[in-house]
C-alpha cells in the first residue's frame, strides 16, 4: 500500500496535501496523527508543525489461497453499522487517545441525540485545543468524523467543543452579520466577510435570511470562501468593501 508522511501547518492542510501527492480523495485515505502541531508561544514562538501518515487503501483485493478468517456468530460484522453506544465508546476511546498524545488531561463529555454525536472537552488547557478561528478543533472534529463513519457514508455528525468555543463563535458572527448588514444600508455598498468555513458562512446566512432587502452569498474556491453582504436590489461592485474577520 503506498504511504507516505506529511508536514504542514495544520492536519486538513497536511491531509489535504497528502491528497494531491497520492492523487486519491480522502475517503481512500487512512490517517494517522503522529504530531497535531502547535502555534507557539503568540502563534510565533516554538511553533510546531502538524504531521500525519497517510495510508492509501487498497479496496477489494482478494488472495486465492488464503482463507476468509471466520467470526464468532455473535461477532458484528465489519459492513454492519455501530449501534448507538458502540458510537460513544469508539469516538470516547479515539478521542481520548489523541489528546493524551498530545500531553492533555481532559475529561469528555458525550451525547448522542438522533445522528449528531456532541462532544464537549473539559480541562484546564482545553482552550489550547481550540486554535485560531477553531482551526484545531474543526481538524479534530474532521478526523473522528471519518474515523466514526469508515465503515459506510457519513452518517454520524460530530460536533466537537471546548471551553464553550462554538457557542461563543456562533454569538460573535450573528453580531458581526447584524453589524456589517447595517453598515451595507447605510451606505448602499456590498460588505465582504474575510474567508469563512461552511458552517460559519451559514451562521452569516441563517442570520440575516429574514430580512428581504438583503442578500447574501459566498464567492471563492475550496473549503474556505468569502462572505458577500449586499442590498438584494444592487448589483454587486467590481471593488466592493472588505471587513476583515476577527
Amino acid at each position: 500500500m503506498a504511504s507516505l508522511e506529511i508536514e504542514a501547518k495544520s492536519i486538513e492542510e497536511a491531509i489535504e496535501t497528502a491528497c494531491n501527492q497520492l492523487n486519491v480523495p480522502k475517503e481512500q485515505l487512512e490517517i494517522e496523527v503522529l504530531t497535531s502541531g502547535s502555534t507557539g508561544i503568540f502563534g510565533i514562538v516554538g511553533s510546531k508543525k502538524a504531521r500525519i501518515r497517510a495510508t492509501v487503501i487498497e479496496e477489494g483485493i482478494e488472495t486465492a489461497s488464503e482463507e476468509p478468517a471466520q467470526l464468532p456468530a455473535d461477532a458484528p460484522s465489519e459492513d454492519s453499522p455501530l449501534t448507538q453506544k458502540e458510537v460513544i465508546t469508539e469516538a470516547q476511546s479515539v478521542l481520548q487517545n489523541i489528546l493524551t498524545r498530545m500531553g492533555l488531561e481532559v475529561t469528555l463529555q458525550i451525547r448522542q441525540e438522533r445522528e449528531t454525536l456532541y462532544i464537549r472537552i473539559e480541562g484546564d488547557k482545553s482552550g489550547l485545543l481550540i486554535g485560531r478561528r477553531g482551526q484545531t478543533l474543526d481538524a479534530l472534529q474532521y478526523l473522528l468524523t471519518r474515523i466514526i463513519n469508515r465503515k459506510g457514508p457519513d452518517k454520524i455528525k460530530v460536533v466537537l467543543d471546548s471551553g464553550d468555543y462554538r457557542n461563543r463563535r456562533t454569538k460573535y458572527l450573528e453580531n458581526l452579520a447584524l453589524k456589517m448588514a447595517e453598515k451595507t444600508k447605510q451606505n448602499g455598498k456590498p460588505v465582504v466577510i474575510s474567508p469563512l468555513n461552511a458552517h460559519d458562512r451559514r451562521i452569516i446566512h441563517l442570520t440575516l435570511e429574514k430580512d428581504k432587502s438583503l442578500k447574501t452569498f459566498s464567492r471563492g474556491e475550496g473549503p474556505m470562501k468569502k462572505m458577500i453582504i449586499s442590498l438584494a436590489k444592487k448589483d454587486l461592485p467590481v471593488e466592493p468593501q472588505t471587513e476583515s474577520e476577527g
